[in-house]
């Protein structure tokens, strides 16, 4: 079940849900809860231990959703007619339901660029004195 309800929908679109969109939205934001499951790790656990990161989820949740309906029905980016001309921001208005990069980042998940740690043979620790290895990188530290 979705953490993000219906009033933290119209708070992200700034006005009440129409008819339509009041049947959708429950759908939508538990669509919405799986695909974020399935793009942030242990997204279940922080989100039972820390209230601050329910809200978060429950916020990014809502703005997934309220990108769909921005959208209305469109699947056009760009329309002109004669001297007027339009494009959407499709980092408002998708249609899609899926989630930004910035709001994986919010989460503590995803981003473009990710870090495997490589595993040594301990040349460096037997080299160095007071070495150690986290999940940073290497440090070296004066004693």
């Amino acid at each position: 079940m979705a953490l993000a309800t219906t009033a933290d929908l119209e708070v992200s679109l700034l006005r009440p849900l129409t008819t339509t969109e009041k049947q959708y939205a429950p759908l939508l934001l538990d669509r919405a809860e799986r695909l974020l499951e399935t793009r942030v790790p242990n997204l279940q656990r922080n989100v039972s231990n820390v209230e601050s990161y329910k809200r978060l989820v429950a916020d990014v949740e809502a703005e997934m959703v309220a990108r769909v309906f921005r959208a209305d029905g469109s699947i056009y980016t760009r329309e002109s007619e004669g001297d007027y001309s339009y494009s959407m921001n499709l980092k408002v208005a998708s249609g899609l339901l899926d989630v930004l990069d910035e709001e994986l980042s919010k989460l503590g998940a995803g981003g473009v660029y990710n870090t495997i740690m490589p595993e040594t043979d301990g040349y460096a620790r037997n080299r160095v004195k007071n070495y150690y290895h986290d999940n940073v990188g290497w440090t070296w530290v004066d004693l």
